[in-house]
């Protein structure tokens, strides 16, 4: 009887088993890497600040992917908008494609509205770098109206089509960054709107100040050909937008109006007014007590980003949705520098410890 009771314990166990695990075939379904980063920033002003990438290409000029795969990428990095800014010349591939210039957009386009991230259209004008340069016309309505072989005129046929249009890495392949002949016309005529100050790995702190004292719109972005999971291991470049309203009208009208701040390596360019806001919005300081003349603060970062700020020759630094304590600051001199945001080339924004 025992036995028989055994043999039946043993068959059921062998049924269950061979239920639960088919010995011819097993599966096994792959990682989900469907989980966006989300990148988050509190309101600034009334203002929602968007994440931006201005500048990526794809296999049709000389990019390694398929413009859906930027879209995809962009969507994982927590950004709001792209635009898809393939060369007009340099197209590499081009004899494995039978694809018109808007072709890269309409794809990125296409795959964005499942995911309801912008794409923005757009194209880059490229010629030699140290003479004439590389320019990115965002906002275009036709990418094939833009080439001429005079630059200035294919310029001028993004520009017809009320075109924004960004300077792109003054300080690409160059010992120096200087205005050459050209591109200080284009500057004189207003044909340069904005500058990348970050571009990839590359930072060019004087074209900051160039900005600052010019006008023009300060741009991060990645520039990116190859896949930006390899280039990257933490936050991506990007360009901040300040807008009132999620739509491509408000964020034209934004780069218009220089309402854009510069993120890279975790640190910030840009205006100092847009900077110090950026910082009081992410920043709260709560008075804990006083010591004498001392008051005693502390700090709480609510955002995504980390930054440093310097009170008095003390150097605090705060990372992402954390706090930090025992900040000490004498009574009426409750100035504070952050260092890790940049006005000028040489020169930080200074905020009060609120």
């Amino acid at each position: 009887m025992k036995k028989t009771i055994f043999s039946l314990f043993m068959l059921a166990v062998g049924i269950t088993a061979v239920n639960a695990q088919n010995v011819n075939k097993q599966y096994y379904p792959q990682p989900v890497t469907d989980n966006r980063n989300e990148i988050a920033i509190p309101p600034v002003d009334g203002y929602q600040v968007l994440k931006c990438d201005f500048h990526m290409h794809s296999v049709f000029s000389d990019g390694y992917v398929w413009p859906s795969y930027r879209v995809g990428e962009a969507w994982l990095d927590g950004l709001d908008v792209i635009a898809m800014t393939d060369h007009i010349e340099y197209l590499p591939f081009r004899d494995y494609f039978k694809a018109d210039l808007n072709t890269s957009y309409k794809i990125a386009a296409q795959a964005a509205e499942q995911v309801g991230l912008m794409v923005i259209h757009g194209t880059e004008i490229t010629r030699k770098q140290g003479e004439i340069g590389h320019f990115n016309a965002l906002f275009i309505q036709d990418a094939n109206l833009v080439p001429d072989p005079d630059p200035e005129i294919a310029i001028q046929n993004a520009l017809k089509q009320d075109a924004f249009i960004l300077f792109n890495h003054p300080g690409w392949l160059m010992d120096t960054i200087v205005w050459t002949p050209f591109q200080r016309k284009l500057a004189d005529k207003g044909m340069i709107h904005g500058i990348e100050v970050f571009n990839s790995r590359e930072y060019y702190p004087r074209v900051l100040s160039w900005c600052m004292d010019g006008g023009y719109t300060v741009f991060s972005n990645s520039d990116v050909h190859g896949v930006i999971s390899e280039i990257y291991t933490t936050l991506r470049p990007m360009t901040l937008v300040f807008v009132k309203e999620k739509t491509q009208e408000a964020v034209k009208e934004a780069l218009f109006h220089g309402l854009t701040l510069g993120f890279f390596d975790n640190k910030f360019v840009g205006k100092e007014e847009l900077l110090s806001a950026l910082f009081n919005a992410c920043v709260h300081f709560t008075l804990h007590s006083k010591n004498g003349e001392k008051e005693v603060y502390t700090a709480n970062n609510n955002s995504s980003f980390p930054f440093s700020f310097c009170i008095q020759g003390v150097t605090y630094n705060i990372e992402p949705f954390s706090s930090i304590r025992n900040i000490k600051v004498t009574e009426g001199e409750n100035r504070a520098l952050v260092v890790n945001m940049w006005c000028y080339e040489d020169r930080h924004p200074s905020v009060t410890v609120r």
